[in-house]
């Protein structure tokens, strides 16, 4: 149940801002974010299991972010929706054409937004592809923006952590609204198959806190004029900080 906050031109001097948490099974193997091999210059943390990744960013500034979408999952043998984040980083398209040309069947339900340094587009195989504009918008399992708990709610703390915070404190003030563990006053309604109620409950948190499933990593990416910077925060089951990596190239 990932959420990814996203502000395109919400900051003078930094094109992209991105606050983003990975929720996963903790048994569920994964490498740190790092500098992929090859000459493609991608930059992401990456699923030992199905070889895909969550969310990276290419060599010039590309990024590209994906979630799952809640809903039971079709019978049948998909693709791996975390191939699609390093195919666009490692490409040259333009996001609104590598949006084109997914086969939206070839996956189940995923939520997918790139950036390809001018152009924000938001697609997905339930909705067809669009183009953002300038401004915050917050994205988890469902729509893009939609009306749940944990999407208003960080998507507001993004625009006041924006609004209020000096460029020095910028990047450590972007975890904030990723470490919250506030729940919605009254339970939202899932059905999530091989899920308890108190771990469907624990959902609705921007950070989930679970023995068996929870927020594995928190990233804040910022996108400047010339230079991108990556900072990761990993975690154990329990919500135990586990790790963190930081990183900072510049685009070229």
């Amino acid at each position: 149940m990932c959420l990814v906050l996203l502000a395109l031109g919400a900051r003078p001097g930094l094109p992209l801002v991105v606050a983003a948490n990975r929720d996963e099974f903790h048994a569920r193997p994964s490498a740190a974010a790092h500098r992929w091999p090859g000459a493609a210059g991608v930059v992401a943390g990456r699923d030992l299991e199905a070889g895909g990744t969550w969310l990276g960013v290419g060599a010039g500034g590309r990024f590209a972010a994906v979630t799952n979408v809640s809903e039971v999952p079709s019978p049948g043998t998909f693709r791996s929706r975390g191939d699609l984040v390093p195919g666009f980083l490692a490409g040259g398209e333009g996001a609104l054409a590598y949006a084109e040309q997914i086969e939206g069947d070839a996956y189940r339900g995923f939520n997918l937004v790139l950036w390809d340094g001018e152009a924000l587009v938001y697609t997905s195989n339930r909705h067809p592809p669009r183009e953002l504009g300038p401004g915050v918008h917050a994205l988890a399992n469902g729509e893009l923006d939609e009306a749940r708990f944990k999407v208003s709610r960080s998507r507001e703390a993004l625009a006041e952590t924006l609004a209020t915070t000096p460029d020095a404190g910028l990047a450590d003030a972007l975890f904030a609204p990723l470490a919250d563990r506030s729940l919605p006053p009254e339970p939202e309604q899932r059905i999530i198959a091989g899920m308890t109620e108190e771990e469907i409950a624990a959902l609705a948190a921007p950070f989930i806190v679970g023995e068996r499933y929870g927020t594995r990593a928190s990233t804040v990416v910022l996108v400047g004029e010339g230079a991108v910077a990556l900072e990761e925060r990993r975690f154990a089951a329990g919500g135990v900080r586990a790790g963190s990596s930081s990183l900072r190239w510049d685009r070229s």
